[in-house]
């Protein structure tokens, strides 16, 4: 793999456990990835309203706070210096309804969190793909 691209990516999920697992998979795929992680919804906002660059992409836990996956979203998508910003739901819930409110709500896409090691690098390489070589990203601030 040509690692000439950095992608900077937030992750906010609450689990520790899950953004272990999600390091550990992009390190299989790539060292050139930037990760910054959030563990609630006020360090989010925090983060994304801070003097910082940007990341180029947030990839959100669909439950951050439980029953309020929409509305993060929809929050981040109103803000006018970040609304651009790609948002990646994950989530271990396969529910329709879910997916059609995460994407109803401004997601770019919704990420159904496989259940082995193995898949998850999988559907990581795919993603890494896509996102760091595909997609023109949204400029920074």
């Amino acid at each position: 793999m040509n690692e000439s691209f950095a992608l900077h990516i937030l992750l906010a999920d609450d689990d520790v456990d899950d953004q272990f697992l999600v390091h550990e998979a992009f390190s299989e795929i790539s060292k050139s990835i930037r990760w910054e992680n959030v563990n609630s919804e006020n360090e989010l906002f925090n983060r994304l309203e801070s003097p910082e660059v940007l990341p180029d992409l947030v990839i959100l836990d669909w439950n951050l706070r439980p029953g309020a996956g929409a509305s993060i979203v929809q929050s981040i998508r109103k803000h006018p210096v970040f609304c651009s910003l790609p948002i990646i739901v994950m989530s271990t819930s396969s529910v329709n309804e879910d997916i059609k409110n995460a994407y109803k709500a401004g997601a770019n896409s919704y990420i159904v969190k496989p259940s082995s090691y193995a898949d998850l690098v999988k559907t990581f390489e795919s993603f890494y793909d896509f996102w760091a070589r595909i997609v023109k990203l949204p400029p920074h601030r």
